[in-house]
């Protein structure tokens, strides 16, 4: 370890030199937040940093080089930027209003009434710094302000004047020293400019993209690139003051700060991308001789020369010559002001600053709390570690806290009161504090209303953002720990940083914070159950894919065990086998720590994130309400689009934080964490100036723009689409409709994808090339190898074309403007397809529910082929955001008055998810006068429903042919069937054609069950939203969220009414199973379309038992008329290889029916049942059951006649008839939700802990809920 001492070595000391011989000098720390800027700058009291360092040098120097012919006066301003707003930090009145930036032709950038103190020694330095920090700190706790987002900046003018006493003549160097300590610049890298978070308009990042800027001109410059490329020093105002540094007339040094952790790599290669350029910059740095006298004659001459120009223009009234000359007037005067008379006006700011700290409380002492052991006083905490701790205020026997000028302790800001609370102190020593009518005061985190005692530690939090801890030596507290465990309630996490703390005798701004919101959810902590909730599957998933790598670990070592001769065995198989099994567990263990690791990060992230969006919503509320916009923030949970990607890491965090803004006959609004942060700032700028009464706040409002609400909002993530590429394997074109997961975890509609392979080749065993050859990694080809381990040939590029064709079934309300984004592989940038605009397509407004959004992208991209692309096609998936902006009107939408076609259309949705159509035909062969089997006529009649008539000669051998395969484009549920494993025949039952009705296939048994089972889960629901409605109504006094709420009930509650009616009469056409069959069916295919019901897991469609033999799937679906006579099962002669297809052989004679050994009489028909049992792979490894119903007309020979007639005949031919099969694996998920998934995600973040009616909390629902995205992801590869 390096201290500070080395830094100043290799840095300050020449920066110093420098100085002294005349030269501008600048050191800037750049890096992100927490990686040592301001420790570098600043240091603490142990290690000082360049700045004290350097101050103290200067003296040092001065008091060995002073002398009568040698003098020095060193002057100091200091300054912060924040939100492109220069504070004067050394100006009592500087924290409150921000000076303005001019730009001088003779002085260059400088900032119009800036205070620039004289100091004589270090000691007045180190004071002036110490009063500017205070000040910079007031200001910031004030407005409630991110320090860590503010630049401060340290100039330090040295003027020393050489006398020759021979000749009376004398002359001056001027240097200026500019000391920068630069804001956090990881927000620059994740302001989320990549993909779905775009950049908001704020100012907070403005400085530093434009430092990048500048510099990358700079560079380029240097390099001979673009000579005369524009720099854009003026795009902010830290480059603006900073460009003779950068660039100029100046020696600098920049100081790059990088954090040793793992996951801030980005931001650490930014770091150093940045520092790389900015060493090749080339400054022209001259010593400043005699500057004044040049700089006082030309402003001299500057100033006749505006005077006659303005005693020409005077008739023209010219106000921009009048304030030029004024500006040059009053730079005359600050430079020609005397020594003297600049020390005695740094003493008179001192004496006002010190004044008006007093005023308001604060201790004067620079040594922050080190004060007397028996004083009672209160400390401010801070998020930032310079701001911490800094302001001291002593308690009198009866202190005064509030806004008001006359109290003991003034504080301003967010929610201070003018008289805010009092604070006694009573003659045995006990503190009491008692707050005002309406004045937020919070002890340890707990809102208080009444007189409350306080202890040796207390934390205070007054108003919004004032955090103090109190020093009480005579009141501390022996038995903190129980008493706090009892107040708190906080998590086991919380008590070990508790005890942390109780070894140290003070509490820090992050624990003071916690309480507070802690205490604000009822000491309820939302995240505390959303973690035990995701630990819970987390060690379910674990202990799973633990038992599958040690099978595999298990089998491997089986096969190692086979290999081995029983010589080898006996000698070395045991050390190899011992040895194997240890790498194995510790490659077990390594994959379980990675995943814990992964876990344990992302739940701390949760955390975090929780907890800032509580603290945030909290103030943009206070300040809505405090400036009556109407508007409400809440805390709501969505899942973030990269964990929508099936290319997410295992193990990370489903949900996040956004938050939901609602404004009175508004619209509601989703926004994220960065986004409501980035507004803040705009809000509390807005406010400040609100409480000053500025007279053109409306004005300002125009232009700005509302940062409480959106007139215009920008476009919506509608969801994210995973397209799968294992096509580009087998070459075949994958053409599929896939689903768009919505933040909610709900599919919200589908995008129409096509993905194809153009040209190359993917191998299927693959080495990778020599990584040293140049060859090799240019091309990224790949070694391919035969079966004996030759390489035969180098594969090379692969061409593979996407296509976007359409999005269907997209929210109403997102409809409009709807684009898709995606990155393929490699690619550095984003690709954006474009809807097609055609006047002609009806828009989002229109009545037409089905509104379709068409795109004509159509992209090739050329990869190489190496492993990684290879594990990313077989593993991973192409991730296609689909974005949308909401439709126009801010009011309720115009599709509630077509929301009946809009519901019909998500049951269609939800529906199509779980259902898959089958075909099953059946043809019957009989040997033909050459010895081959062939197919017997199917004849048609009207009378018959089973597809046609099998026409079947007397006392012929038979044999029955089935076939069965799903049916293109009839549902999305992963049906795929793997054989037929037997077929069996009976039911031999025979009909009069004129008395009796026809038979068919059709059934309800499973119908009727799915009916049942729909109608049980809207019970349900029904009973609990006539619970929530009436525990609504039952209240006295309604919040704006109970009529929200109520008002979302009662919607829910009519479209349950409008889905119970579907259950049971649902429309054609609808897709809902059971629907009335609008459809032509083809030749020999019967009408009605049965339903079978697979009853699995809605969660992976796994089945509760083992679904083989008796207990397979339709086997309790019975025929009417099935037990007639018994069934025989037929041998199975063979099975295609082209289609799950089997061939059986039949004898009639066994079933010993007269009515299949005669010949039929013209009035009869004869029908049988074929009953089919198949082996199913998806979506579970199972069999089903499958029954179709035939006709047949035993006849004994044809006559002549017959014949020639079927010869002439101009009528079609059939040989098969089939049944078509509605397959349903479960009961929709969505349609067993109690509620909603937006509701469930609000009442979750609220942190709602009444059980519903399955005993389950809302956060349990809404967790349990996310967490299925992995199974839809997983449903979705097998589907496609």
């Amino acid at each position: 370890f390096l201290g500070q001492e080395v830094v100043f070595k290799c840095l300050g000391e020449g920066i110093l030199e420098k100085a002294f011989q005349g030269y501008n000098a600048c050191i800037f720390a750049y890096g992100q937040t927490g990686s040592g800027k301001s420790f570098s700058m600043m240091g603490n009291a142990e290690q000082l940093g360049l700045i004290p360092r350097l101050c103290c040098a200067l003296f040092q120097r001065i008091s060995v080089e002073e002398n009568e012919s040698h003098t020095f006066k060193v002057e100091v301003s200091y300054m912060e930027i924040y939100n492109e707003k220069v504070r004067d930090l050394l100006d009592p009145k500087g924290s409150r209003q921000s000076l303005k930036v001019r730009e001088h032709k003779v002085l260059g950038p400088y900032v119009d009434g800036l205070s620039q103190l004289a100091v004589t020694n270090f000691e007045d330095i180190e004071s002036l710094m110490s009063e500017g920090n205070k000040s910079r700190t007031v200001a910031a706790t004030n407005m409630n302000e991110e320090s860590s987002r503010s630049h401060a900046v340290f100039n330090i003018i040295v003027t020393q004047t050489l006398y020759d006493l021979h000749s009376g003549n004398s002359g001056e160097k001027v240097s200026k020293v500019s000391l920068v300590d630069l804001a956090g610049s990881e927000r620059v890298s994740k302001t989320g400019a990549a993909g779905e978070r775009l950049k908001e308009g704020s100012n907070i990042n403005k400085s530093l993209s434009t430092l990048g800027l500048v510099i990358s001109s700079l560079a380029d410059q240097a390099a001979g690139k673009g000579k005369n490329k524009f720099v854009p020093y003026r795009d902010s105002v830290l480059t603006w003051l900073l460009k003779d540094n950068l660039g100029g007339n100046s020696q600098t040094a920049m100081i790059a700060t990088i954090s040793p952790a793992a996951d801030n790599y980005e931001e650490t290669l930014s770091t150093l991308r940045y520092a790389d350029r900015a060493k090749r910059i080339v400054n022209h740095a001259v010593v400043n001789e005699d500057p004044n006298a040049r700089v006082i004659r030309e402003l001299r001459e500057e100033v006749e020369k505006l005077k006659e120009q303005l005693s020409q223009a005077e008739a023209m009234k010219a106000p921009e010559l009048k304030e030029k000359l004024e500006e040059s007037e009053k730079l005359i005067k600050e430079l020609t002001v005397t020594w003297e008379e600049k020390l005695r006006k740094t003493e008179e700011i001192a004496q006002e600053r010190q004044r008006q700290l007093e005023s308001m409380g604060i201790s004067l002492e620079s040594s922050g709390i080190k004060v007397g052991d028996d004083k009672c006083y209160l400390v401010n905490l801070n998020a930032d570690p310079a701001l911490n701790e800094l302001l001291v205020y002593y308690l009198k026997d009866h202190t005064r806290v509030g806004a008001d000028t006359s109290q003991d302790i003034q504080l301003f800001g967010i929610g201070i009161q003018p008289e805010h609370c009092e604070i006694d102190i009573a003659l045995d020593g006990e503190v009491t504090l008692t707050p005002k009518e309406n004045a937020r005061s919070c002890v340890n985190g707990a809102l208080v209303c009444s007189a409350t005692q306080l202890w040796h530690g207390d934390r205070i939090l007054w108003g919004n953002n004032h955090f103090f801890r109190i020093n009480l030596p005579k009141r501390k507290r022996r038995d903190w720990l129980k008493d706090l465990e009892k107040e708190t309630s906080l998590g086991e996490h919380d008590l070990d940083a508790a005890s942390e703390a109780s070894s140290e005798p003070d509490y820090n701004y992050e624990f003071a914070q916690m309480e507070v919101i802690m205490k604000t959810l009822n000491s309820n902590d939302p995240v505390q159950n959303v973690v035990q909730i995701l630990e819970k599957q987390y060690l379910e998933e674990k202990r799973s894919a633990l038992e599958e790598q040690r099978v595999m670990y298990e089998r491997e070592l089986e096969l190692l065990r086979q290999q081995l001769s029983p010589e080898r065995q006996h000698q070395h198989g045991s050390d190899r086998l011992s040895y194997s099994a240890q790498a194995a567990q510790q490659k077990v263990n390594l994959w379980t720590e990675e995943r814990d690791e992964l876990f344990r990060q992302s739940l701390a992230k949760l955390r975090e994130q929780i907890v800032k969006a509580n603290t945030l919503v909290r103030e943009a509320n206070f300040l809505a309400e405090e400036m009556s916009k109407l508007t409400d923030y809440q805390v709501t949970l969505q899942i973030p689009a990269e964990n929508l990607s099936a290319n997410k890491k295992r193990g990370a965090i489903v949900s996040e934080p956004a938050i939901q803004v609602r404004r009175k006959g508004k619209g509601t609004q989703v926004w994220t964490i960065e986004k409501l942060e980035n507004k803040l700032i705009d809000m509390r700028d807005l406010y400040q100036e609100w409480k000053e009464k500025i007279p053109e706040i409306r004005k300002l409002i125009g232009k700005r723009g509302d940062p409480f609400y959106e007139a215009q909002e920008n476009h919506n993530l509608i969801g994210v689409a995973n397209v799968f590429l294992e096509c580009l394997f087998y070459d075949v074109k994958l053409q599929y409709a896939v689903p768009i997961i919505s933040q909610q975890g709900e599919v919200a509609g589908r995008l129409h994808v096509e993905v194809m392979r153009v040209t190359g080749s993917v191998p299927e065993r693959v080495v990778e090339g020599d990584d040293s050859s140049e060859n090799s990694s240019e091309s990224g080809s790949l070694e391919v190898m035969d079966n004996n381990g030759e390489i035969i040939h180098r594969a090379k590029k692969l061409s593979c074309r996407v296509k976007i064709k359409e999005a269907t079934g997209l929210p109403p309300n997102l409809s409009n403007f709807v684009f898709c984004q995606y990155t393929f592989w490699d690619q550095c940038e984003s690709t954006v397809a474009a809807p097609v605009v055609d006047p002609d397509v009806p828009s989002p407004q229109s009545k037409d529910a089905h509104f379709t959004v068409t795109f004509s992208h159509c992209k090739d991209y050329v990869v190489n082929v190496t492993e990684e692309f290879l594990e990313f096609i077989s593993e991973g998936a192409l991730a296609i955001e689909v974005w949308g902006h909401r439709c126009t009107g801010n009011g309720s939408s115009v599709w509630e008055v077509d929301s009946l076609h809009a519901k019909t259309r998500t049951l269609r949705d939800r529906w199509n998810e779980v259902t898959r159509r089958i075909e099953m035909w059946i043809s019957i062969q009989e040997l033909n006068e050459m010895g081959e089997y062939t197919a017997v006529e199917l004849h048609q009649a009207k009378d018959v429903n089973t597809g046609g008539i099998f026409q079947l000669r007397q006392g012929h051998s038979r044999r029955v042919q089935v076939t069965v395969k799903p049916v293109q484009h009839s549902g999305t549920l992963p049906l795929m069937v793997e054989a037929i494993l037997s077929v069996s025949i009976g039911g031999v039952t025979a009909r009069s054609t004129k008395l009796q009705r026809g038979l068919d296939s059709y059934q309800e048994e499973d119908l009727n069950c799915v009916r049942e089972r729909w109608s049980d889960a809207l019970i349900k629901r029904r009973e609990y939203l006539d619970e929530q409605i009436q525990k609504i109504s039952n209240k006295q006094e309604k919040s704006e969220d109970d009529i929200e709420r109520e008002a979302r009930l009662v919607e829910q509650w009519v479209g349950l009414t409008e889905e119970r009616n579907a259950v049971f009469v649902p429309a054609p056409g609808s897709g809902i199973p059971g629907a009335p069959a609008n459809w032509i069916p083809p030749a020999g295919m019967e009408t009605h379309i049965p339903v079978l019901f697979l009853d699995l897991n809605a969660d992976d469609l796994s089945a509760n038992e083992q679904l083989i033999g008796p207990h397979a799937s339709g086997v309790n679906s019975i025929l009417p008329k099935e037990h007639g006579s018994p069934f025989f099962y037929l041998p199975i002669i063979k099975h295609s290889d082209d289609e799950v297809s089997a061939t059986a052989a039949w004898d009639s004679s066994v079933h010993d029916s007269v009515h299949l050994n005669r010949v039929t009489p013209q009035n009869e028909r004869i029908y049988l049942i074929v009953k089919t049992t198949v082996q199913l792979s998806h979506p579970a490894a199972m069999e089903l059951v499958l029954r179709k119903r035939i006709a047949a007309n035993i006849y004994n020979k044809q006559s002549f006649t017959q014949s020639l007639k079927r010869r002439i005949s101009l009528k079609n031919i059939y040989y098969a008839c089939g049944v078509t099969y509605e397959i349903v694996s479960n009961i929709p998920k969505a349609t067993e939700e109690i509620e909603d998934r937006e509701t469930l995600a609000l009442m979750a973040a609220r942190s709602e802990n009444e059980g519903t009616s399955d005993g389950e909390t809302y956060i349990e629902k809404y967790t349990r809920g996310v967490l299925q995205v992995e199974n839809i992801l997983s449903l979705e590869r097998l589907r496609q």
